[in-house]
C-alpha cells in the first residue's frame, strides 16, 4: 500500500499565542509540525495534530493543536484555555 506523508507548517498564530505567556521562555519549548497521511488508492487518510511540548527538567505538558482551529487541547483531547496553560506554566517554573 502506498502512503503519502505531507508535513504541515506549524501555525504561527498558535506560536504567538503561547509565547505571550509571561516567563515561558525560561522553559524548554518544542514545536512539532503535524502531518497529513494519505493512503493512496483509498478514501482513507489520517491527520496527526501539531504538538507543543513545554517542559522543565522534571515535568512537562503536551499541547495539541489542529490546522484552522485556534483551540488548544491537552493530550486527553480536553480543551485548555490560555489562562489554564498560564497556571500550568507557573507550576512548571516553580519546580524548575
Amino acid at each position: 500500500m502506498n502512503v503519502s506523508i505531507e508535513t504541515l507548517e506549524f501555525p504561527l498564530c498558535i506560536k504567538n499565542k503561547i509565547l505571550r505567556i509571561k516567563d515561558i521562555t525560561k522553559l524548554n519549548i518544542e514545536y512539532i509540525s503535524g502531518k497529513n497521511i494519505i493512503f493512496k488508492n483509498t478514501n482513507l487518510g489520517l491527520f496527526e495534530p501539531h504538538k507543543v511540548i513545554i517542559s522543565n527538567n522534571y515535568n512537562g505538558i503536551v499541547i495539541l493543536c489542529y490546522n484552522e482551529d485556534t483551540m488548544l487541547y491537552k493530550d486527553d483531547l480536553n480543551t485548555i484555555t490560555i489562562n489554564e496553560l498560564t497556571d500550568i506554566i507557573k507550576v512548571l517554573l516553580e519546580k524548575n
